[in-house]
This record gives C-alpha cells, sequence and structure tokens, in this order.
C-alpha cells in the first residue's frame, strides 16, 4: 500500500518540483528530499505551498488524486486523472439511477450501512462511559450520543471534522478510481461533483467524528487551533496530530472502502440479473 504525501507550508517555504519519475521537495535550509511516485497513492497540500506543473500532471499521470485544502478547512479543491473515456463500470453504475425503486434500495443500503459503522465505531465510547449498548444505534441515537460526547463550541468542531472529512474523501476517491468508477455518480448526493465519494463519506461519517472526539481529548487540543477575524483555523501542530491519527486508522479505513466498493458491485451485479 503506497503512501500519502503531506506537503503543509510551516513557515518553511516549501517548493515540489517534477524530477523525471519522482518529485524534488526543497525547504528552507533543509537538505531537498526525493519522493518517487510510484510510492505514493495520494497527495495533501495545505497551505502557500509551491508546486509546478510537472509535478499535478506526474501525479495525474499515475492516477494520483492531489487534495489542496486551508487551515481552516473552509476552502477545498480535490484534482484527479483525466482521460476522454469513461471509467470502466460506468455503465454498471447507471444502473441505479434506471428506476426509482432501484434508487430507493440503494439508499436503503447506504443507510443501514451507516448505521452498522456508527455502532461499530462508537461501542467502545459507550461501555467506557458505562451507558447503555450502542447495536442497534439509529441515526437519531446515534446524533443525540455524539452530541454528548463532542466538545462544545461547533466552531471548533466544523473546523476539525472539516479536515478530516477532506483527508477521508480524498482516500474515497483514489480507491474509486482505482476500481474503475466514476465518483461522480452518487446515489445520495445525486448530480453532484464527486457525489460517489461524498455518499461513502456519509456511510463512514461515525469513522470521522470518532477522530475528532479523540483529537479533542488530546492533553493539548488547546494548543493545536487558533481563531483569527475568519473564525478557527488549524495551527501546524493540529495539521500534524489529525495527519498523524488519520495515518494510523488508514488501512483500516481503506479496507473499510474497498469493503463497501466490493458490496457496490454485488448491488450492480444483482441489478444487471
Amino acid at each position: 500500500m503506497g503512501k500519502t504525501l503531506y506537503l503543509n507550508e510551516s513557515g518553511n517555504d516549501l517548493c515540489v518540483m517534477r524530477d523525471g519519475p519522482s518529485v524534488w521537495i526543497k525547504m528552507r535550509e533543509r537538505a531537498g528530499q526525493r519522493v518517487p511516485v510510484r510510492l505514493v497513492e495520494r497527495v495533501v497540500v495545505m497551505g502557500n505551498v509551491k508546486i509546478d506543473a510537472g509535478a499535478i500532471t506526474l501525479w495525474g499521470e499515475n492516477g494520483i488524486p492531489v487534495l489542496f485544502m486551508d487551515s481552516s478547512a473552509r476552502e477545498a479543491a480535490l484534482t484527479i486523472p483525466y482521460n476522454h473515456h469513461l471509467p470502466d463500470h460506468y455503465r454498471d453504475q447507471k444502473a441505479f439511477f434506471q428506476t426509482e425503486e432501484q434508487v430507493k434500495r440503494c439508499e436503503k443500503w447506504a443507510e443501514a450501512k451507516r448505521e452498522l459503522i456508527c455502532t461499530n465505531a462508537f461501542e467502545r465510547f459507550v461501555r467506557a462511559s458505562g451507558d447503555r449498548t450502542a447495536r442497534g444505534l439509529g441515526e437519531g441515537n446515534y446524533q443525540e450520543l455524539l452530541a454528548r460526547i463532542k466538545p462544545l463550541g461547533g466552531g471548533k468542531w466544523s473546523v476539525v471534522t472539516g479536515v478530516i472529512d477532506n483527508l477521508l474523501r480524498c482516500l474515497i476517491t483514489e480507491r474509486l478510481i482505482k476500481a474503475g468508477l466514476d465518483p461522480h455518480l452518487g446515489v445520495l448526493h445525486r448530480r453532484r461533483n464527486f457525489g460517489l465519494t461524498l455518499d461513502i463519506g456519509h456511510i463512514m461519517g461515525a469513522e470521522r467524528d470518532l477522530q475528532a472526539v479523540q483529537f479533542f481529548r488530546s492533553a493539548d487540543a488547546g494548543l493545536m487551533m487558533a481563531q483569527g477575524n475568519e473564525g478557527w483555523h488549524m495551527a501546524g501542530k493540529g495539521i500534524r496530530s489529525i495527519a498523524h491519527r488519520f495515518e494510523n486508522r488508514r488501512k483500516a479505513l481503506t479496507d473499510m472502502v474497498e469493503g463497501i466498493i466490493d458490496e457496490l458491485f454485488e448491488v450492480m451485479r444483482e441489478m444487471r440479473a
């Protein structure tokens, strides 16, 4: 499994250039570093990083999505490889929308999957508090439970969950591309850019919330965010904390995305039958 390449401004005048089948990363007062493209599966760029067009096209040629994001998570862009051919399973995906019955079937499957992930993700928090078991946790009960364990102050929460959301969407998009699926053909988020990515992100929402709760429960969470004229944003230490936690969980998250994609293929096969 390849790695995520994080490029964070951090006041180091970061500059990224293409160097054959690699990128060369330069930082002020530090030795440069070469990163072969074969070792990278996704790229995350945060802040004012200088990247030449050659590096971006190199990632595109190798099917690597690139996420651009600011420290408040309010502004984000995701670049994906482009060619004029439809994804391998585009026509099978279109079967989701052939009838209203099929659309409802997909929606029901997605919500059932979301409920299962919610239950699994938060069960240990419920057990630790001595509360009732989380088995069969419905959406209303889930939101009630989340309200009890997440910190007060919606501004901080939305920034942290926004950053994690973007990281998760980048991972999901990368796996969809590798599976030959169109990331834009969503059911829950129909006719929206990256609709299928957003669908799977919705299904896995509890994993995002769980990582956000863990962030705020860390000992020095108060030092990882700062407030400016436009609201809260992440400090460099906070970005590193989120990225570190996300990478520790990345194998499990990737397996979860792959499992959801496998189930999508099962649904498509059943619709063809």
